[in-house]
């Protein structure tokens, strides 16, 4: 006879789905500044086919622009679910052991 889940199970399948979806998100991020910003394996800078013409503090704002912020925002939110799962599962078995 087959046993209902227990919520630790339920749990662990929800702590999964959060965090590959998080990483997928990250990952994407990552296939879109490839494909939309770089060419080969070095970074492209839009509009700039030498990437020795613009000044530094332009290159600055572009790589915050195209490539940074981008990638540091799906970490974030990558981290804020590990976090959070972490969080939970630690409140989980802090509340089964009173």
């Amino acid at each position: 006879m087959n046993q209902p889940p227990s919520p630790a199970d339920e749990y662990e399948t929800h702590y999964r789905y959060e965090i590959t979806t998080a990483m997928n998100h990250v990952v994407r991020a990552c296939q879109d500044v490839v494909r939309h910003h770089s060419y080969g394996d070095n970074w492209t800078p839009k509009g700039t086919p030498d990437p020795m013409a613009p000044a530094h503090r332009e290159l600055i704002a572009q790589a915050r622009q195209d490539v940074l912020n981008q990638l540091q925002l799906s970490i974030q939110a990558a981290e804020t679910i590990a976090y959070e799962i972490e969080r939970h599962r630690h409140r989980i078995t802090r509340n089964r052991s009173e």
